[in-house]
Formats: structure tokens, C-alpha cells, sequence
């Protein structure tokens, strides 16, 4: 998302070919247009970027996030201070939380949180106990391998993809791209993609899929760190082609059967209808 190329396709697949502004401004401007609502949930708000701008923008009268580093929350509470709008930030474990069986939503949001849930059962059948029957819960996610331990066919398309750029446009980090151990992972971050495989077929076991809109990354999430970030991003006419190539074979990819997988993805779900007998 650094590159602007990279971040402007992103936006525009995200919002299903509908925009190339950012995500979040198409989802309350365009999608939820001229609809406010009465409460949203945020889980694992972080620093409250998102919920900054949805309030800003309208999108609810009251806002409630919650976030387990308090430290994060403290920068949530004084940007939004800065920003004068009030929202409601507090401490918990999107693990563990519980919500007041009389507490209902009409929102519950949630960005690049969920792959850091150990507990998908309990945290997915809170927030549908919680969401009002005509409700949304907004999910934009990692959805590839779990702790990022890709599988071999995905290695091999970055590696060969890799292979491609002259060493004058590497990053110099790495001679070839694989997955990090088990203990690697642990030792870093043990929530870190814990579940995330299951995150797509969980969503779609507890709610109906309204909106699914695939963002790749299959490709390009692992491939671009290891490239010259400011060789392709200078502005110049080479660099933007290159970026663009890149983005049209991981496009290719994932369209085709059997091809890469999407790593991230936005959802809009909703309650599930009742089938009738």
C-alpha cells in the first residue's frame, strides 16, 4: 500500500471496481449513501483510524471500539479529541469480550483484526447475537494461510515472479522468498494469521454474504518488500509499467482455476434468513 499504483488498485478492487478512493470513504459515502445509523462495534480498533473517519463522515451516532493495547487506545482517544468527535474506546480481548444481551448494533466493523482471533466461533457468535436483525457486520480481512506459511505453489509463483527483477531493483533483503517456521512465527507474534484459512468459511457459516469483494495479494503482499520500493515509486513511466504488470498477473492468477487465491478480502454480511421448510 506504500506504492500509490499498488494502493489505488487495492482501493478499487476492495470496492468491487466501484471507486479507486480509499475503501472506507466509498463504503459510508456510496455504499451506505445519505444512511445513518444508530450504534456501531468496532473490534480491535487499534489506534482508531477507521473509527475516526466514520464518525467524521456521519456513518453512526454512537460509536463503541475496543482495542486489548491500552496504549493504542490512549493515541485513539486524543486523535479523536483532535479531530472532535466522540467515541466511545475501550479495553478487552476480542478473545474473551462479551457484549450486554440487551446491546444491539446496527454496525459491527471490523479491519485486519479477525486474523488475530484464536476464538472465530466465540467472537462470530457474539457479534451475531449482538447485530440487530436488519444489521451489517463489515469485515475487511486477511484471509490466505494460516500464520502466513504459505503452501508450495504459492512460493513458487513468487520466487519465479522474483527471479524476473535484476538484482538493481531488489531490496537487497533476500535472495529467494519462503514461508517462516512455525517457530518464527511464534516467537514474533502467536496471534499473528492464527486462524485465518477459516476466516472466509466461518463468515459464510454464520452470516449470508452480501457483498465479497476479493483483494488479492496472493502475489504481491510477500513479493513487494523484497523489491526497491523507491525505484518504483519514483514516478517514472518503466516503474509504473512494471508496478502494473505485477498487478495484472496477480489478477490473471487468481482468475484463473486452480490459480492464486485472494489473501485479503472486504465482506458485507448480514443476518441469515430463515429457510422455511
Amino acid at each position: 500500500m506504500s506504492n500509490p499504483i499498488i494502493e489505488k488498485a487495492i482501493n478499487h478492487r476492495l470496492s468491487g471496481g466501484k471507486s479507486h478512493g480509499y475503501w472506507l470513504t466509498w463504503l459510508v459515502k456510496n455504499y451506505f449513501k445519505n444512511r445513518r445509523f444508530d450504534r456501531l462495534l468496532s473490534i480491535g480498533c487499534g489506534v482508531g483510524n477507521h473509527e475516526i473517519l466514520m464518525a467524521k463522515l456521519g456513518l453512526a451516532t454512537q460509536i463503541d471500539a475496543f482495542d486489548f493495547s491500552e496504549s493504542s487506545l490512549e493515541i485513539a482517544r486524543k486523535d479523536a479529541a483532535a479531530a472532535g468527535v466522540e467515541i466511545n474506546f475501550y479495553q478487552d480481548d476480542f478473545n474473551f469480550f462479551a457484549i450486554d444481551d440487551k446491546k444491539k448494533y446496527d454496525l459491527v466493523f471490523c479491519s485486519g483484526s479477525l486474523h488475530h482471533v484464536k476464538e472465530l466461533e466465540r467472537c462470530l457468535s457474539i457479534v451475531r447475537n449482538c447485530l440487530k436483525p436488519d444489521g451489517y457486520f463489515i469485515v475487511n480481512e486477511y484471509i490466505g494461510d494460516c500464520y502466513n506459511i504459505y503452501n508450495q505453489a504459492q512460493e513458487d509463483v513468487i520466487n519465479r515472479i522474483y527471479k524476473c527483477f535484476h538484482y538493481t531493483l531488489r531490496s537487497g533483503t533476500t535472495e529467494k522468498f519462503s514461508s517462516p517456521s512455525i517457530e518464527k512465527v511464534l516467537a514474533r507474534d502467536p496471534s499473528e494469521a492464527v486462524r485465518s484459512k477459516l476466516i472466509l468459511p466461518f463468515l459464510e457459516f454464520y452470516f449470508d454474504v452480501e457483498v465479497l469483494n476479493l483483494a488479492g495479494g496472493g502475489l504481491l503482499h510477500e513479493l513487494y518488500p523484497f523489491l526497491d520500493h523507491a525505484r518504483l515509486s519514483d514516478g517514472e513511466p518503466k516503474s509504473e509499467t512494471i508496478v502494473q504488470l505485477l498487478l495484472e498477473i496477480e489478477q490473471i492468477l487468481m482468475e484463473q482455476p486452480g490459480g492464486l487465491s485472494s489473501d485479503f478480502c472486504l465482506c458485507i454480511l448480514r443476518q441469515k434468513k430463515k429457510k422455511w421448510k
